[in-house]
């Protein structure tokens, strides 16, 4: 972690271990007294739109016990009774439902176009059955104008307390659902149902659908077993943590008025004041985070700079200079830095004076050890002689030798022109075709335009000699060497192939590792053009080195392009 870094951070966690302490409180001591608030004034709410609910039945069944203590109705007088329904049907029916009278047989009389027979219904066979004073149904469809509807079954009992028949009150599931839907409470939704989860102001599908699954209905009624009243925490179909509030309905046998609110819409309030918090807390942060920013500005980046200066020159940019601006421990450092980087540039230009001097040296040290015109004229001589003996084809090779060693000491350079690097390993491969009996063939292609530019001398006939000696030798039988001369970008290519044995995959996997690591191997050649080469052009030089076994390998060296003036970087 950086210096700045550092002092930023310090400043953020001192900020935050500040207010984290306050939004823990907030989070769990205030939001679970709130909760417990809440739900208490929710639950009383509740229970007052039950209890409304409660009264509107009551009132129904009120109107179902005053045509129960009709005359006519005690005594099943049918003409008279069914006088007295159009009549209630006429003045009730659009406000609440219909009615309908029956006997023990179950079947029901609406008006004289439609009846009824409800004799294999649950209601109509609990009220038969049992003491209750009345019994409330499921969900049905009216026979009369196909709308949703629940049914108040009333048993006619008579003077005697036996039982006659029964009176039918409808009611209109529009007028449960609408006291539902206008409960709004923190937006939750609110709906009626029974402990078999029968819903009476929304259809089960689209409860299910929509709000809340059939297994979380269940979890409710399980509760609503043990208390009248209460609340149970759910996941709603959106998977968002809810709590759902219920209160038992007054004249109901097991209704439920429940109301599934999110948790997030309860906690809204105390949210807020959390997330009004947390805002400031932000902006606090920022502004410490800013000032961090201002003050280790001046501090880090002095420091900043000095580093840079630093990774320049361990990437070998030795230019690289620390401006001094203050009189500070920084700037102290920067001067020490400095120094340190002209000592070792000076170390550096000393080594390369020593190293350049010493190779001169060795050069002229092995240069003076032959007498070139002393050689010449000796193998003058011995052309001539063999020339007397009409020994042509020593003569030959005699005169390919003498232009080879010419070219070889070109008087202590060391770079010629291209043209005489040819020439000396064409002089080269002239000897080894007469040693080998014209068993080696070669082919010489260079570019008109590349003659006159300089190469370090004795950089191809090497390859040759390796392609000689690793390739074609090896296979015994006769090969073909081609040496391609051109340019490309500014760069000469030298291309030597040969279709000799070749190597494997493996040797020459090998081969270029140990070039790129200057490791000596049995292809000394090789590694003396890489080394002279780095000397040479330092970066600027690459070889290239494709071959397949028994196919043949080829070299490439891609050399900048040289001329008159150039020098070595040794």
């Amino acid at each position: 972690m950086s210096l700045r870094l550092k002092i930023i951070t310090a400043f953020m966690l001192c900020i935050m271990l500040t207010f984290s302490p306050l939004l823990y409180m907030m989070q769990t001591k205030a939001k679970t007294y709130n909760m417990k608030q809440l739900e208490h004034q929710t639950l009383q709410l509740i229970d007052s739109k039950s209890n409304e609910i409660g009264s509107w039945l009551n009132q129904r069944i009120s109107e179902i016990k005053v045509i129960h203590e009709h005359p006519s109705c005690k005594e099943l007088d049918f003409p008279e009774l069914k006088l007295y329904l159009t009549q209630l049907n006429h003045v009730l029916g659009d406000r609440y439902g219909t009615f309908a009278v029956g006997g023990l047989d179950g079947k029901g009389w609406i008006n004289d176009t439609l009846t009824i027979d409800v004799s294999n219904r649950e209601y109509f066979k609990k009220a038969m059955s049992t003491n209750v004073e009345y019994v409330i149904s499921k969900p049905v469809v009216s026979k009369s104008d196909n709308t949703p509807i629940f049914l108040i079954c009333y048993p006619i009992i008579n003077d005697k307390n036996d039982k006659m028949g029964f009176i039918n009150g409808s009611v209109n599931l529009d007028k449960i659902s609408q006291i539902a839907h206008d409960i709004d409470i923190y937006d939750g939704f609110a709906w009626i149902m029974n402990k078999d989860t029968d819903t009476y102001s929304i259809t089960k599908e689209e409860l299910n659908n929509q709000y809340i699954s059939s297994e979380s209905l269940n979890t409710i009624i399980e509760d609503a077993e043990i208390k009248n009243s209460g609340t149970v925490a759910l996941k709603n179909l959106s998977n968002n943590d809810t709590t759902v509030f219920f209160s038992s309905v007054p004249y109901t046998e097991d209704w439920l008025l429940c109301i599934m609110i999110e948790n997030s819409m309860i906690h809204e309030q105390t949210n807020s004041i959390i997330n009004l918090t947390i805002v400031m807390g932000i902006i606090l942060l920022l502004t410490a985070t800013l000032l961090a920013i201002a003050i280790s500005g001046s501090i880090v980046k002095p420091i900043q700079r000095l580093k840079e200066n630093m990774v320049e020159v361990s990437n070998g940019n030795l230019h690289s200079y620390y401006k001094i601006e203050h009189n500070d421990e920084i700037s102290i450092l920067g001067q020490v830095f400095n120094k340190m980087v002209a000592d070792i540039k000076n170390l550096i230009n000393q080594v390369y004076q020593v190293q350049a001097q010493k190779r001169s040296t060795e050069l002229k040290a092995l240069q003076s050890q032959i007498n070139p015109h002393f050689l010449y004229n000796t193998l003058d001589t011995v052309q001539w002689k063999a020339l007397e003996y009409d020994a042509f084809e020593v003569a030959d090779m005699i005169n390919s030798l003498s232009g080879f060693f010419r070219i070889s000491l070109s008087d202590g350079k060391e770079f010629i022109t291209i043209t005489d690097e040819a020439e000396h390993v064409k002089s080269y491969l002239e000897i080894q075709k007469m040693r080998y009996k014209d068993k080696i063939s070669y082919h010489i292609d260079v570019d008109d335009s590349v003659e006159q530019y300089l190469i370090p001398k004795l950089i191809i006939q090497p390859l040759v000699e390796n392609s000689i000696y690793h390739g074609l030798k090896l296979r015994k039988q006769n090969g073909t060497i081609y040496i391609n001369i051109s340019t490309e970008e500014g760069y000469l290519i030298i291309q030597v192939i040969d279709n000799g044995l070749g190597m494997d995959s493996e040797q020459l996997t090998i081969l270029r590792k140990n070039l790129a690591q200057s490791i000596e191997s049995d292809h000394y050649g090789l590694y003396n053009i890489n080394e002279r080469l780095k000397l040479a052009f330092g970066e600027k030089y690459s070889i290239i080195i494709e071959s397949e076994f028994e196919i043949g390998t080829k070299v490439l060296l891609k050399i900048p392009v040289i001329s008159e003036g150039f020098e070595c970087l040794e």
